[in-house]
């Protein structure tokens, strides 16, 4: 079992977080597709009500949001609109953001 450590923090606390979970399951063979489903379960699609609540709930701008996502801030506005709405790998990010805030992911 992997001790947490208080001091880490954004994907190298994930990993350790998520590698502690993926132990607890004993069935190996079909451990990955269970942890998924129990760790994140299948993103919702969001709507541009949801996508603009989560974006000032994390208090960002649409640049910034852009930014975290690795996207284009037209895609955002977009999606804020009603125009679009996010794809699976986008709303997968938009999950983990509303799950876990912005701090997860660590830029170089």
């Amino acid at each position: 079992m992997i001790k947490k450590r208080n001091s880490q923090h954004g994907v190298m606390g994930m990993v350790e977080e998520s590698l502690d979970d993926l132990s607890q399951i004993k069935d190996v063979a079909q451990s990955i597709r269970k942890f998924n489903k129990l760790k994140y379960p299948s993103p919702r699609e969001y709507t541009a009500e949801d996508v603009q609540n989560i974006r000032k709930k994390l208090h960002v701008s649409q640049s910034v949001f852009a930014y975290l996502l690795n996207t284009q801030i037209t895609t955002v506005q977009k999606w804020e609109r009603g125009v679009n709405t996010p794809s699976g790998p986008a709303s997968r990010l938009i999950q983990i953001l509303e799950k876990k805030g912005p701090k997860t992911f660590q830029f170089a």
